[in-house]
């Protein structure tokens, strides 16, 4: 699938085809979609695998169980039936150890070590860190000249995943709405209701979850940086890049990312993901699923939403601007520019945003085909590589 394509996810025979095509281009994946009318269901995987649903319409409700286990509330507090489970106390020492060295962390490094830290709460960890750590990733080590420092912050990078957890005392159905995830895998189920529609993947030969079964966006913290790095953004991350650890290789766990972000034109930057990865692994494919701003009060101001696609980096002259709507599926295979413009949108990508392979293109766009193309004045200065034809 070398070009951008874009389908409405309420036109099931366009969206149909489009995942026949993308099944086979993405071996070892299955994308579909779902929709769910007032019964009781009960999701389960395909083919056995782990399957992500994003709901992108409507709303409705999950059943959660006692005990159930979430990394949820490090943006509004869980419901009160939720507890945190008690922190390592490992994880508490080199919490406490980073926070009385943070003078001695490069300022580059302090603030996501500084978001980290401040998830702890009455001697537990509420949230998932990982989306921190992936920032830290982007600050050249070392990230103190002090190297007992920098030991303890590659610790976090070997706990992360079990950090963050809190526990429900009680069975019940919980709210879910446009722009949640939700996650079963193997034999596992889980029950919903409501009116809802729900984009699908599934990673056939992946049979254990290593996400919650419900992200919820509202309980999510949000995160600056990439197309909104405001002080104030709407960008929160149900499923960010996993770090690899000692015993894995390639690309790890991740076979999918997913943040939901409002991106302000003034903002973004015009960007690319090579063809072949920096740090190896597959090529990172880009997909926008494109949501409703209103469901969560965000205003528009009568601002048309839109994508500028540059298919051909040799020619940055060649644009194309599509109008995306709620509703609106868009494919960006690797090695094509784009930019979003004003845009409410969950951006999925496949296997996930690898570090470093990220190169933007605004200063590029202005120096090659200014008078022919548009691109983002705010951010000339972001260029990030010494040579285009080296990436392409």
């Amino acid at each position: 699938m070398p070009e951008v394509r874009v389908c409405r996810l309420r036109d099931p025979s366009g969206f149909n085809g489009f995942c026949q095509e993308f099944d086979q281009v993405h071996a070892g994946l299955h994308l579909d979609h779902l929709h769910v009318d007032s019964k009781e269901l009960s999701l389960r995987s395909d083919f056995g695998g782990m399957k992500l649903l994003w709901l992108y319409d409507g709303e409705g409700e999950v059943f959660l169980p006692k005990g159930y286990r979430t990394k949820e509330g490090d943006g509004h507090r869980l419901p009160s039936e939720y507890e945190p489970e008690p922190a390592d106390p490992g994880l508490l020492a080199t919490l406490d150890f980073l926070e009385q060295a943070l003078p001695r962390v490069l300022p580059t490094a302090q603030p996501p070590i500084q978001s980290i830290l401040s998830r702890r709460l009455d001697g537990s960890y509420v949230g998932d860190f990982a989306g921190d750590l992936w920032k830290l990733a982007h600050v050249p080590p070392p990230w103190s000249a002090d190297s007992t420092v920098v030991g303890a912050i590659r610790k976090l990078q070997l706990t992360y995943r079990d950090a963050g957890y809190s526990i429900k005392n009680t069975e019940s159905y919980e709210r879910i709405m446009e722009g949640d995830q939700l996650a079963v895998a193997g034999n596992e189920s889980l029950t919903v209701r409501g009116n809802f529609a729900c984009l699908t993947l599934e990673r056939i030969d992946r049979t254990v979850r290593h996400v919650s079964s419900a992200m919820r966006l509202r309980f999510l913290r949000d995160s600056s940086g990439g197309c909104n790095p405001d002080f104030d953004p709407f960008r929160r991350l149900p499923l960010t890049w996993h770090m690899n650890l000692p015993n894995e290789s390639g690309d790890g766990v991740n076979f999918a990312n997913s943040h939901v972000v409002n991106i302000p034109k003034e903002t973004s930057p015009t960007h690319f993901h090579p063809r072949e990865p920096v740090a190896g692994g597959a090529p990172q494919t880009e997909m926008y699923l494109v949501l409703d701003a209103s469901a969560y009060g965000l205003h528009t101001f009568g601002r048309r939403s839109e994508l500028l696609v540059y298919p051909e980096l040799r020619d940055l002259s060649r644009c194309q601007a599509i109008v995306l709507e709620p509703g609106h599926f868009v494919y960006i295979p690797p090695g094509t520019g784009h930019r979003g413009l004003d845009v409410f949108v969950n951006v999925i990508t496949v296997p996930g945003f690898k570090p470093h392979n990220e190169f933007y293109l605004d200063q590029e766009i202005k120096d090659a085909a200014a008078n022919r193309s548009p691109y983002n004045g705010n951010l000339l200065g972001l260029k990030n590589y010494q040579s285009l034809a080296d990436l392409i």
